[in-house]
């Protein structure tokens, strides 16, 4: 580690602690048409968060743990999120990785990949790490490259398990103080521990830009597409290949002002599932966040998506919903009471009838000063 920060007198270091806990129930768990299950419980989250940094390196370990209790233990969950980020500056360039495990459960993980919870909350493992150099090629243009890799295990046979790595090669300009360019070169490959045993390669071309529109109003736009070449290794599915073109959007739009915050985002992939297979998942979300006074905000949140294979041979096509209205109200500097509430909705194409759920959570969470020094 000490050839990684070099030679420096002086490191500052910040941690901050917080913790949250409250009520919460749901009329429909597992968002199912049939044979609803309506649990109420309490949660538990403490969240810690450990940072070091030089004039040349920057390091961050963020550790969240959430433990959720309900009257139907099959739903009982005790999740963690641990990340860890480091960046180095050099002379020309930057280098940087982040790290991450994740163990959470199907009772959060899934609307926008299965929307499977199942009886039970099924533990789901994210495993992944994530390096990148970037390189400043003259006054406005950097080369950038990123490699991301997951590998994705679920504790039920019902799932499938999966690796993907992908890599990024982009070409960044800078046209004049408000609007930058990208284009990005991309490939990528997936394969899953399921019965069809599916192995996708993908590569395609993306561009886009990202401007201040205004001094408060912000857009960024990536577009793009990729030639997808999915093999099936096991007997089950007859040997037949797939060739699929994946359009690419993600776009948002960004406003702030004294007291208020809204955005849109729109986006569009393939993108690795829990089925097995790779899905086209299109979304289009927003936000709200109103300050009503000093002590007192207000935030909504509408998302609505569409998910289905890629390879239109199979009908797995799904829509959802999820709106969320919530109240903040600072009791103290440090202790804030918030008040949300949540609907989900979700629809199969090859399934009768649709289901939707109600959720309440009603929840205090303290956030005291952090703690600074230097040595």
């Amino acid at each position: 580690m000490g050839g990684f920060i070099g030679s420096v007198s002086a490191v500052e270091y910040s941690t901050t602690a917080q913790i949250e806990g409250g009520f919460e129930t749901d009329n429909n768990v597992r968002l199912v048409a049939d044979d609803e299950d309506s649990v109420t419980g309490f949660h538990l989250s403490p969240r810690f968060t450990g940072k070091a940094r030089t004039p040349t390196l920057n390091a961050q370990l963020s550790l969240d743990l959430d433990s959720y209790r309900f009257d139907d233990s099959n739903f009982d969950t005790d999740d963690q999120d641990l990340i860890l980020r480091l960046k180095r500056q050099l002379q020309t360039s930057e280098i940087g990785v982040t790290g991450g495990w994740k163990r959470d459960s199907t009772l959060t993980s899934e609307l926008e990949d299965t929307g499977r919870v199942t009886d039970s909350a099924v533990r789901r493992e994210d495993a992944s790490v994530a390096p990148y150099w970037q390189h400043v090629l003259d006054q406005r243009n950097d080369l950038r490259v990123d490699v991301n890799y997951h590998d994705v295990t679920y504790g039920a046979d019902n799932f499938s398990d999966y690796e993907v790595i992908s890599t990024t090669v982009a070409w960044l300009h800078e046209l004049n103080e408000r609007t930058g360019l990208q284009l990005q070169l991309y490939a990528s490959n997936y394969e899953a521990d399921s019965f069809l045993q599916a192995e996708s390669d993908s590569y395609g071309l993306r561009g886009g830009f990202e401007t201040a529109l205004t001094e408060r109003l912000q857009l960024n736009v990536l577009v793009g597409a990729s030639r997808v070449e999915t093999s099936y290794h096991s007997i089950l599915a007859n040997g037949s290949d797939e060739r699929d073109t994946a359009t690419f959007v993600d776009s948002s739009l960004n406003y702030s002002s004294e007291r208020s915050r809204w955005d849109v985002h729109f986006s569009s992939d393939a993108t690795p599932s829990g089925d097995g297979l790779l899905s086209v998942n299109n979304r289009i979300s927003t936000s709200w966040v109103y300050q009503l006074s000093q002590r007192l905000e207000s935030t909504l949140r509408a998302l609505y998506g569409e998910n289905e294979a890629l390879d239109d041979r199979i009908n797995n096509k799904r829509d959802y919903t999820n709106f969320e209205a919530s109240m903040l109200y600072q009791l103290t500097q440090e202790l804030d009471f918030i008040a949300r509430y949540r609907h989900r909705e979700q629809d199969y194409e090859n399934r009768s009838g649709s289901a939707d759920s109600d959720a309440l959570f009603l929840t205090l969470h303290y956030s005291p000063d952090g703690v600074r020094w230097s040595r």
